[in-house]
């Protein structure tokens, strides 16, 4: 259901990229709302750049702006997905794993 499912030899090269696809298609659906959207817009840099911060630079003033940072990303992202009325992706990669494991 996530990432790129590669597929066996000999199979045809439309197969290859079905996960993409079904990754890309999902990913549209769940962020149709225009404020979901605007709020990811918004919110995958901010935490992306918190995350980048809490990782790499060094600094009491970088961790709190890092640990700042990737909150309020991750803050907008789940309003955006309350806004729309589905669960924020990893919560739904998390459940789809845990199901792989428990058949």
């Amino acid at each position: 259901m996530y990432g790129l499912m590669i597929k066996g030899e000999g199979k045809g090269k439309g197969e290859t990229l079905s996960g993409v696809k079904h990754f890309l298609v999902d990913y549209a659906h769940r962020h149709s709302h225009p404020v979901n959207a605007l709020l990811h817009i918004v919110g995958v840099p901010l935490a992306s750049f918190g995350f980048y911060k809490l990782l790499f630079q060094r600094g009491q003033n970088w961790v709190g702006t890092g640990a700042a940072c990737l909150i309020l990303g991750y803050w907008l992202q789940y309003l955006g997905h309350k806004k729309q009325g589905n669960e924020v992706g990893e919560v739904t990669l998390i459940r789809h794993l845990l199901r792989k494991i428990n058949r």
